[in-house]
């Protein structure tokens, strides 16, 4: 049997994040870290510790705002042409029961979205300079939570669209923080 280097399977699964058109899980995690590090060292994704049951994705680790990032794209690997892309996209949004600590220690039941603010990513290029790993060719739109419909389960991108504009790469880290800003209290706090 054939010995399998470390940097072997390193090259194999890095290839899975090194494509044009990535699928949703890679492009997941993808989308996750290019706002968490186009947002700055005071932010962090919550699973680099590992906490990846973490009921949002990215905080700050001065501050303690939490980021739900939500992510879809136009083109996926299975639909190569524009007849078949998804153009009508909608994003998770389902207010939750509770979730596990950090040190998974006991369920807390806290029935909402325990993010402060959702960003919502949308990459909508569909000609041939496809390629989700640019960051200038997604869009981004940044939402406080208390927006969002109460009790709805997803939303669709038009209807984001309605509560807010969206930004690019260069502008997200300051309208991040401006929606932050405008919150009375983070979640965080409610907890103190």
């Amino acid at each position: 049997m054939e010995k399998v280097s470390s940097s072997r399977i390193f090259g194999t699964l890095m290839k899975q994040y090194d494509r044009k058109i990535m699928n949703k899980l890679h492009r997941s995690d993808y989308v996750e870290c290019m706002i968490a590090l186009t947002l700055g060292k005071r932010w962090c994704l919550s699973w680099e510790d590992g906490w990846e049951w973490a009921p949002w994705d990215c905080e700050n680790v001065r501050t303690g705002a939490r980021l739900e990032i939500k992510q879809s794209a136009a083109q996926q690997p299975w639909s190569r042409d524009s007849a078949n892309s998804n153009i009508f996209p909608r994003f998770d949004i389902k207010p939750r029961t509770g979730y596990w600590p950090r040190d998974g220690s006991s369920w807390i039941d806290s029935l909402g979205r325990p993010a402060d603010i959702y960003v919502f990513a949308w990459h909508d290029c569909q000609d041939r300079n496809v390629d989700h790993r640019n960051p200038e060719q997604w869009s981004f739109y940044v939402v406080p939570e208390s927006k969002l419909p109460d009790k709805q389960q997803s939303i669709a991108l038009s209807k984001i669209h309605a509560i807010t504009k969206p930004c690019g790469v260069s502008q997200l880290r300051a309208i991040v923080q401006r929606k932050i800003r405008s919150l009375s209290m983070l979640k965080a706090d409610c907890l103190k």
